[in-house]
Parts: structure tokens; sequence; C-alpha cells
């Protein structure tokens, strides 16, 4: 982790949010108590696995804090838990920043 204090917003929410920062090439992806350091590519790749719901159980009752929605991350025995809205926020906040990231992208490539 970086002790830069640049961070370059990329998407934001009232649970957290993913931000660039350029001194270590890393997005940090923070999102209640969850808090993890990305490259551009694992940001992209988790875009696509929560775009398609891959590894995520709906659960009838709830596993602690009312959180219903389990996903599941690529550590084994390690998951995320969250409440059906913070789930929803989550995917959109994830979606936002790689949209974004690939927007960037065709951006640099016409100049």
């Amino acid at each position: 982790m970086c002790e830069r204090k640049n961070l370059r917003m990329v998407s934001q929410s009232k649970y957290g949010y993913i931000g660039y920062c350029a001194g270590c090439d890393r997005y940090n992806l923070v999102f209640n108590n969850i808090f993890l350091l990305l490259k551009k590519v694992e940001l992209k790749g988790l875009g696509e696995i929560t775009d398609k719901s891959l590894g995520v159980w709906f659960m009838d009752s709830a596993i602690g804090g009312g959180k219903q929605v389990s996903m599941q991350t690529p550590l084994p025995n390690v998951y995320f838990a969250f409440s059906a809205p913070e789930y929803e926020e989550f995917k959109r906040l994830i979606n936002e920043a790689v949209l974004i990231l690939n927007a960037n992208q065709i951006i640099q490539h016409k100049n």
C-alpha cells in the first residue's frame, strides 16, 4: 500500500469508493469493511465476476448482521457477505469503475 495522498476517485457510493493511486498503480476498493488493492486487470476481472454473479448465493436465512448474499472470493474459504441492497450497490460501484476504465482506454487509443 502506498503512502501517497493523491487518490483519484473513479466511482463512489454511500458504502465506499474505488480510487486510483498513481503512486502504487493500484485501485483502492473500499466498501463497508472491505478494503482491496487491485491491479487494473484484477478490477476488470472482479467486474466480470460481479456482472455475471459468479460464486454468489442468495440465502433464505441471514448469516449475520442481516446479510443474505454471499460472494465467493478467489481465496479458499473467504467470502464477502452483503445485504441485497449492499450487493446491488457493490455491483454498481464496480461496473461503473470498469466502464470508466474502458472509456479512458478508448480515449487514450484515439489520441
